[in-house]
């Protein structure tokens, strides 16, 4: 998206916050380095180790030095990877923020956006052309990075130092979830503005509803799509990458017991479990084939916020400014 290729508010929406969108984008671009550079580390971890003719589980003296190396690597990258995780779960609370403060809130608090109003933009288009800039650039780039993110990810260190699908860093980076987060944070960001119109109280406000949202979301997140249930007798899942929700025993009665009451006891867990009534285990988890359709609820209540959002900001807009 360049300035040249755009007519009317658009061209004049990048042209007033082109510092802003240069420098997403750099952030963009650092991101995705970071990601391709864990990858790149993490495989030259694995050809360093067996150059020099080793293994992660040798036991050959002449190894140490090697497999201490590996493993040093492979670590860092791993962290790399995290680290651009905790950014993409901030970044729907910092677009919001910009949104709401420099974007619009600025722009009625100087009262800068009256020169457009008087030149045949309508306050309608005006907000439309503000807010198609930030979603072009998130539609845009969110999904290529979240795609940088998976490949480094998942063909990166994850089978030394594992992280799971369900882990929050790697769940908020990965699949539509990213993509919808992003457009709330645009929305909420949009609707602050015009109803605060301050800069930097619209800015606090943003963060603080964008991180209550996400966060209460984050808390539904094993509800909304019905777990799977085993139960048996010293039951053990062999699923190394489920999400284990809950386990304990049931009673005859059908109650159940969590492993948690009997963590403190002085006689074992599963005599104490026993002891309460237990008669068989039971264990309630998401497997891993669950990942898409939590995925696909959480987006569309994301989406359907931020288009209840966007809505409401054209009312307001339209109440104020008639």
């Amino acid at each position: 998206m360049t300035a040249l290729a755009l007519r009317g508010p658009y061209w004049v929406t990048v042209r007033q916050h082109r510092p802003a969108l240069w420098t997403a984008l750099a952030l963009a671009v650092a991101a995705a380095a970071v990601l391709i550079t864990a990858r790149l580390w993490s495989d030259g971890a694995a050809e360093a180790l067996r150059a020099a003719h080793c293994a992660v589980d040798s036991t050959d003296r002449s190894c140490f030095q090697a497999v201490r190396e590996y493993t040093d690597d492979r670590w860092l990258a791993r962290h790399l990877v995290e680290y651009v995780g905790l950014g993409m779960i901030a970044l729907p609370v910092l677009l919001g923020a910009v949104v709401a403060g420099p974007v619009i809130a600025r722009e009625l608090e100087t009262g800068t956006y009256k020169m457009a109003w008087t030149q045949s933009v309508s306050p309608a288009r005006w907000l439309a052309a503000t807010l198609a800039v930030p979603t072009a650039l998130v539609v845009t780039c969110v999904p290529l990075l979240s795609l940088v993110f998976h490949w480094s990810w998942s063909t990166g260190p994850s089978n030394d130092f594992p992280t799971y699908w369900y882990d929050p860093t790697i769940y908020a980076s990965i699949g539509t979830l990213p993509v919808a987060t992003a457009l709330l944070g645009t929305a909420l960001g949009t609707l602050v503005g015009l109803l605060v119109r301050r800069t930097v109280v619209a800015m606090g406000v943003t963060v603080a509803a964008t991180t209550g949202l996400l966060l209460a979301l984050a808390w539904l997140r094993p509800g909304l799509w019905p777990a799977d249930t085993l139960t048996g007798r010293e039951l053990s899942l062999r699923v190394s990458d489920a999400w284990v929700l809950g386990n304990g025993m049931v009673t005859a009665s059908g109650e159940r017991v969590g492993w948690e009451y009997c963590s403190t006891r002085a006689e074992t867990a599963r005599d104490c479990m026993i002891g309460r009534g237990g008669v068989a285990d039971f264990v309630d988890f998401h497997p891993s084939p669950h990942f898409w359709p939590l995925q696909l609820v959480e987006s569309g209540i994301l989406l359907a916020l931020a288009a209840l959002a966007v809505l409401t900001a054209f009312r307001v807009l339209r109440a104020r400014h008639p």
